[in-house]
């Protein structure tokens, strides 16, 4: 027992050091909140860029145990990007981040995108379908449910030999949007019908002047809505106005900011999903009385849209509302939100790009057919003019300066990619946009529009252009890819070019005193991204 006094009176002796006082109890709280952070800091600073003992990605510095980047993720994601560009010297590198435990994976590697894409059976989309549904489209209980069915990654206890209402939609998407299908040509029909509707009203001798974007967004708002919707959908002011106050809200929808901080959004999308029950209502019953050949009509609109309604109505309760509603809405948005900011980049990129728009009327003209019915303006073969060499390589490089596009996948089993492990539950994101704006594949004029990259260049031998312009589009991904690539991007690719064809043609423009605007690059991964303001041009009718 004697032995223990020394020990004791040392201990004593030591505490009686520390000054317990007020301040020395800020000072010893304060080391014991900052010393963890410093410690985490140090720690994952030592090993960044390499892989982890898992053989994971590389982890990136962060100080807060547990929330790990979780701060990081919610500023600009060029930034963060930029920063752990610098640690390398160039962009390839994958990334683990760690968000509340949670892994998430960045692929920015062209070939490693795809190769994710390829492991459509271990990396898969459809575990993330109910966060989509629920925080992005206000959907309910029931929809997801039966959205689920049959879906590889989510639980199917209960859902046994249920109709797989997704297989069906997507079998749909094959018949009625892939190239060379009636359903596909009967909506682009369709839509140019709309589109000259909408333009008769605009047609004048003398120059209007107007905002570009904003009178680019309203006409084929209207347009591209009719032709996949029909005509009683009421795309009114207000209607207008709700969906773009949703649409400017997304990206923070998806964080799951709550109301507070994006005052507005939520009940605008709900006003948005108000309009489509009060549609689904009135048009529902005719749904019965259209042959199915019939690719377009008045009430229903395109053939997918028709079927989607006859197939809810077997999967839903015929007072779920939401549910049957947010099914068209999540439709609607993927047409109308991505569709529409791309073709005010390309209309711009045009009018401002000098000697572009004449080359374009010369190309375009040798696709021309006769007016539809009750116009006075030029329709056109749009298989054609989807093929034309200049036109199509403005529409590739208007995707890779304005459209950027997420591709996330949940892992479902630990799969390995390009030589690093990514594990069971983790989230990958490939990360496109970053590969289109990189100066080590496009060159030094990586942020300016240079159609001509996707062209033969002058005295260029025929096999180094060909495989120039393929290793482009090799890294040029703005509809996704593997199972879940874009349903909608052919129907996309042949509206926009349809109404590009329709505007150089019929149009005059001055574009004196303006620029195209600069990219609103803060909405990163919200597919079609819009302008930092707009700018003011004249037009009237050509004669």
């Amino acid at each position: 027992m004697n032995s223990s006094i020394p020990i004791a009176d040392s201990i004593r002796e030591t505490l009686s050091l520390i000054s317990v006082t007020p301040g020395s109890i800020a000072l010893y709280t304060a080391l014991a909140a900052v010393l963890p952070l410093v410690y985490t800091f140090v720690t994952t600073s030592l090993n960044a860029g390499k892989p982890t003992k898992d053989g994971e990605p590389p982890v990136p510095p962060y100080w807060i145990p547990f929330l790990g980047h979780a701060f990081s993720l919610m500023g600009s994601m060029n930034k963060l990007h930029n920063g752990y560009r610098k640690m390398d010297g160039r962009l390839g590198k994958p990334r683990t981040l760690f968000v509340f435990g949670q892994r998430i994976y960045f692929i920015t590697d062209p070939a490693s995108i795809l190769s994710m894409w390829r492991k459509g059976k271990t990396v898969v989309f459809e575990p993330l379908t109910e966060f989509v549904l629920r925080n992005l489209f206000g959907t309910t209980d029931s929809c997801i449910k039966v959205v689920s069915v049959g879906l590889p990654g989510i639980d199917q206890t209960g859902l046994e030999g249920q109709l797989g209402w997704s297989k069906i939609i997507h079998k749909w998407y094959l018949q009625e949007l892939n190239l060379g299908t009636t359903g596909l040509e009967g909506l682009t029909r369709q839509f140019i019908r709309e589109l000259n509707v909408e333009l008769e009203k605009q047609i004048g001798n003398d120059f209007h002047e107007v905002d570009l974007f904003a009178w680019v967004k309203g006409i084929m708002f209207q347009a591209s809505g009719r032709a996949l919707y029909g005509h009683k959908l009421r795309m009114d002011d207000e209607f207008v106005r709700n969906f773009w106050k949703w649409d400017s809200g997304f990206l923070q929808l998806a964080r799951l900011y709550p109301d507070f901080l994006i005052p507005g959004v939520r009940a605008a999308r709900s006003k948005v999903l108000d309009e489509f029950v009060r549609w689904r209502l009135e048009v529902q019953d005719f749904a019965e009385d259209i042959d199915d050949d019939v690719t377009w009509e008045e009430n229903l609109g395109a053939r997918l849209v028709r079927n989607r309604v006859k197939l809810n109505r077997q999967v839903f309760a015929e007072d779920d509302h939401i549910a049957h509603a947010s099914i068209h809405v999540s439709l609607f948005w993927g047409l109308e939100a991505n569709a529409i900011p791309t073709t005010c980049w390309m209309i711009a990129h045009i009018l401002f790009t000098p000697g572009l728009l004449k080359k374009l009327r010369n190309e375009v003209a040798s696709c021309t057919e006769d007016p539809v019915k009750g116009s006075s303006l030029p329709t056109f073969d749009v298989e054609k003019l989807t093929k034309l060499p200049l036109l199509n390589a403005v529409w590739q490089e208007t995707l890779r300066l304005g459209v950027s596009a997420l591709s996330p996948r949940i892992v479902l089993e630990d799969t390995e990619i390009d030589g690093y492990m990514y594990k069971k539950g983790g989230m990958i994101q490939g990360l496109s946009l970053l590969v289109q704006m990189e100066e080590e594949y496009w060159g030094k004029d990586v942020n300016e529009f240079n159609p001509d990259r996707w062209l033969p260049y002058p005295g260029e031998d025929p096999t180094v252009a060909t495989k120039r312009i393929r290793e482009f589009q090799s890294k040029l991904r703005p509809f996704g890819g593997g199972t879940t690539v874009c349903p909608g991007r052919h129907f996309a690719s042949q509206e926009i070019q349809a109404i590009v064809a329709v505007l150089v043609t019929a149009f005059e423009w001055d574009t004196a005193g303006g620029k195209v605007p600069e990219v609103n690059r803060d909405f990163f991964g919200a597919g079609g991204l819009p302008a930092k303001g707009d700018v003011k041009i004249r037009f009237r009718r050509r004669v």
